[in-house]
């Protein structure tokens, strides 16, 4: 990390240090949100609900790679962050060589995995005989380049982890802007479909992945992943599993979600299965934005928790938590008036429309708590909460979500399967604030301990008045 990233994390205003953190994170976050949203523009464009729906089948298989990638990018990222804040800069490196070879050990055997078992795989995420060729398709490429997204997510969140939040945006801009060029070429001029949008997925990850390792060469990092500094011991793979296998397993259960959700939208007809894979993708404006501004806090309170500046800590939260807040209600006032609109500019089927419009209402209920989930979810990332930070998760996404989801579906039919994310981000919200409010109740008794320690040190390093000589 050099002088400026320091100056940012230590000195620099708060306000001012999220803003500048934050940044490059959300304009990152826009980039993938455009990216999700081109390959169902251009897959809509043919016109074939099923086409849709396939991306839709396929895409919680995609979610789980990204999932293994996270572990890194979260788990190893927050102990890196900590790590550079105590100036531990040796074990900083260590953790990042650790890191990357291990994630592609694993990405080797994920990706063997799922060729193996791709035909169970495939009939366990709900496709149909309508949407097989088509996810089969999607399945396909995403799991011969699994090592390849597995690596990419990983090595963007050991950068980021240093405060080079503008290095991992250019990354992140340079592969999907080459995934948005590819789309409209794979899926219509070349006639690949679904196909075509996997295979511009792991080309545009593939250049990422190059400029990330460009990075690295020139050396302009303080972490390295070079062979010579793969030094694991003990506590590192600790503290990168106990943070980053919660969070794994929070994508992994959103990705089980998706497929129950895709099994019981099934009953409605795969034009439901379809109008939802629109809606969550167009619902993803608001949830990739807020989690940019959030993952932009992520090095800071790290950093600052490390370097036991819990008031600084204290501060950026409160900051992000308002901003995050306040573009969430501005997403819910848009999804609210324009939800046909925002549906229809992906598919004319009219109703797909009307099933995608009445789905994303409903869920925009919801996105006014989103704010608080994700601010206090990454926070407990950030300072090693593993516990706390897999209950916000993972309450949003399976421990109050499904078993909502089955029971009002059955008591309520599509209504009761449309509100059970509303329902289950409102009681999921009143827990995380019930942590929160514990956590900087502990965070204020540190940050009064440290001041003590201070002025009692400074006390120390006062001139003492000479003797008085006694006769």
């Amino acid at each position: 990390m050099n002088n400026d990233r320091i100056q940012i994390m230590e000195n620099t205003p708060v306000r001012q240090a999220i803003i500048k953190l934050a940044l490059p994170t959300m304009l990152s976050m826009a980039v993938v949100m455009i990216y999700n949203l081109t390959d169902t523009f251009f897959i809509g464009r043919l016109n074939n609900p099923n086409l849709v729906a396939a991306l839709s089948i396929a895409s919680p298989i995609f979610m789980a790679i990204q999932a293994i990638g996270n572990i890194f990018a979260n788990g190893a990222a927050s102990y890196i962050s900590r790590k550079l804040g105590a100036k531990e800069n040796d074990e900083a490196k260590s953790t990042a060589s650790v890191a990357i070879y291990t994630a592609i050990a694993i990405g080797v055997v994920i990706t063997a995995a799922l060729l193996i078992f791709r035909e169970p795989l495939l009939s366990f995420i709900g496709t149909s005989a309508a949407t097989y060729q088509a996810t089969s398709d999607y399945y396909t490429v995403i799991s011969v380049f699994a090592i390849i997204f597995i690596f990419q997510i990983a090595i963007s969140g050991l950068i980021r982890s240093e405060g080079a939040t503008n290095i991992a945006m250019m990354g992140i801009i340079l592969g999907i802007g080459l995934n948005i060029v590819l789309d409209p070429i794979f899926i219509l001029v070349l006639d690949m479909g679904v196909g075509g949008a996997a295979w511009a997925t792991a080309i545009g990850n593939g250049v990422g992945a190059l400029y990330y390792i460009g990075y690295f060469a020139r050396k302009k990092s303080l972490l390295s992943i070079a062979p010579r500094w793969f030094k694991p011991n003990k506590v590192m793979y600790g503290e990168t599993f106990k943070i980053g296998i919660p969070s794994a397993l929070s994508n992994l259960v959103m990705s089980f979600s998706m497929v129950l959700v895709n099994i019981l939208a099934a009953g409605y007809g795969d034009h439901v299965v379809a109008g939802n894979g629109i809606q969550m993708r167009v619902a993803s404006m608001a949830f990739m934005l807020i989690m940019g501004l959030a993952q932009g806090f992520q090095p800071f309170a790290g950093y600052n928790y490390g370097a036991e500046m819990y008031h600084r800590l204290k501060d950026g939260f409160k900051i992000t938590l308002i901003y995050s807040t306040i573009l969430a209600c501005f997403f819910c006032l848009i999804f609210i008036i324009f939800g046909e609109s925002l549906i229809g500019a992906f598919i004319k089927d009219q109703a797909t429309v009307d099933a995608g419009a009445k789905i994303l209402k409903a869920f925009a209920i919801a996105i006014p708590f989103v704010g608080l989930q994700m601010t206090m979810m990454i926070t407990f990332q950030s300072v090693g909460k593993a516990i706390n930070a897999m209950i916000v998760s993972l309450g949003r996404q399976c421990i109050i979500y499904v078993p909502a989801l089955f029971i009002l579906n059955h008591l309520f039919g599509f209504n009761g399967f449309i509100y059970a994310q509303p329902i289950a981000d409102f009681l999921t919200t009143g827990g995380a604030v019930l942590m929160s409010l514990s956590f900087f109740k502990g965070l204020g008794r540190l940050d009064d301990e440290y001041a003590s320690n201070e002025n009692a040190a400074g006390e120390d390093k006062l001139p003492q008045p000479e003797p008085v000589a006694v006769d």
